[in-house]
């Protein structure tokens, strides 16, 4: 018998010979694994945890919606810089990077997010119009959500970084989604923290926008509080 078995490997390595063994790719692997977060999404919380205490908090990557043809990938952010992009990956902000932290208290969901593309606003119930429907360009979605600890009041965050095939398109999302901020009532302040801020006209929350664009990426943070 173990003649037998030393033929048929010895065949097998034949056979291999001819064989192209192909690897999958770094976005192969993080599609795959979107198709696979609810199976693994114990593990993957696990493994954020720990990616976490080495300094850089790291998410899962899941598939795209059904309104365009963009997918949502949740990255590992660095803690540190004000830019977009660092080291050639989304920096998606930490919690306590959150606008008025002290008074919200921060914490990210571990699930929840989605593709959410520009121009939309929050929640649909809070500005409606910038729901309706829309062919989006093509696009690539990092986010995350977040909840607030706080006693007083109801309030949540995002933190979206969408990537555009070029900067025009980039451009053109980011106009949309402020002339969507300006139908729904808000204005911008200027001054050394830029923003857009007002009660929306759909649900009455507050809202508060900072939205800005580097090349291809558009970064848009949004602070909502409830309506008492």
């Amino acid at each position: 018998m173990a003649d037998v078995r030393f033929d048929a490997d010895a065949k097998v390595d034949e056979l291999l010979d001819d064989v192209a063994v192909r690897l999958p790719s770094a976005a192969e692997v993080r599609a795959r694994g979107g198709r696979r977060q609810t199976r693994r999404r114990a593990a993957g919380v696990a493994a954020a945890v720990a990616v976490a205490a080495a300094g850089a908090l790291t998410w899962a990557a899941v598939p795209g919606g059904s309104d365009g043809p963009g997918r949502e990938v949740r990255p590992a952010a660095s803690p540190h810089g004000s830019a977009i992009v660092v080291d050639g990956m989304p920096r998606i902000l930490m919690p306590d990077q959150l606008p008025e932290d002290a008074r919200w208290n921060w914490k990210a969901m571990d699930d929840g997010t989605e593709d959410s593309p520009l121009p939309r606003i929050a929640r649909g119930s809070t500005c409606p119009d910038s729901y309706r429907e829309r062919k989006t360009p093509d696009h690539v979605q990092y986010s995350a959500t977040y909840y607030s600890e706080a006693d007083e009041g109801h309030a949540s965050a995002s933190h979206r970084i969408v990537a555009y095939d070029t900067p025009a398109a980039a451009d053109r999302e980011l106009r949309a989604y402020q002339d969507e901020l300006t139908s729904c009532g808000l204005t911008p302040t200027t001054g050394r923290k830029p923003h857009w801020s007002g009660t929306a006209n759909g649900d009455g929350s507050r809202l508060r926008v900072t939205a800005e664009r580097s090349g291809k990426w558009v970064s848009v943070v949004e602070v909502r509080v409830e309506a008492p």
